[in-house]
């Protein structure tokens, strides 16, 4: 009986130890101030002058993996298809230095979301 109770006492210590990061679980709950609707030439471009149309990237002579992100209709492209949430919010590969921001990844989504218009 002893053993029992020690062994519930175990199991119910364990669980109360259970830590989850907010940031983690819901990363799109951050106050991000976005303005009601997110453009290309407000918001977007920006993103991606800074993080991905720059040297060595996705600009210049020849890009990596040949995509050129400097324009609106090549972004567009690219979120039409899918990849510019899946590379840089599902799996977080782009940019390779470091994931970009949550507020940075709620712009995309809500951008894409909207339809990715330009102004």
């Amino acid at each position: 009986m002893v053993l029992l109770a020690t062994l519930f006492l175990v199991i119910v210590m364990a669980q109360s130890c259970y830590y989850d990061n907010e940031e983690e679980l819901y990363p799109f709950d951050v106050d991000c101030n976005l303005p009601p609707a997110v453009t290309y030439a407000g918001q977007i471009e920006a993103i991606i002058q800074g993080n991905c149309a720059v040297p060595g990237c996705h600009t210049g002579n020849s890009p990596t993996g040949g995509l050129f992100l400097d324009t609106y209709q090549q972004v567009k492209a690219v979120a039409d298809n899918g990849k510019l949430t899946n590379r840089t919010i599902v799996q977080e590969t782009m940019p390779p230095s470091s994931p970009l921001s949550n507020c940075d990844q709620e712009a995309i989504q809500v951008w894409v979301n909207n339809g990715a218009p330009e102004n």
